[in-house]
């Protein structure tokens, strides 16, 4: 499901305009990426935590030359479900 598949089924479910519901997801977004950049966690109930955390360099063997590398360490967005959300899936 996409970004745009989303934005009408809300639309539909919240009886509002296809417009209106696909703005609350660009500014939901906006919103997440802001706080993320400004190195806060952002947490949203029922669902789960965004962060950001640094993955180390990290040692690695080129496929093509087989000689050794270093790709550098760089910040990467990690989620975690929540409980909810990690029950709600089991029971599928």
């Amino acid at each position: 499901m996409n970004k745009r598949e989303i934005s009408e089924l809300m639309a539909r479910r919240l009886d509002i305009k296809k417009f209106e519901s696909y703005q609350f997801i660009d500014f939901m977004i906006q919103v997440v990426v802001e706080q993320l950049k400004s190195g806060r966690k952002v947490l949203i109930s029922n669902f789960g935590t965004f962060k950001i955390i640094r993955r180390d360099n990290k040692r690695v063997i080129n496929p093509n030359t087989q000689n050794p590398m270093i790709i550098p360490s760089k910040k990467i967005v990690k989620f975690i479900p929540s409980k909810n959300l990690k029950q709600s899936i089991a029971k599928k």
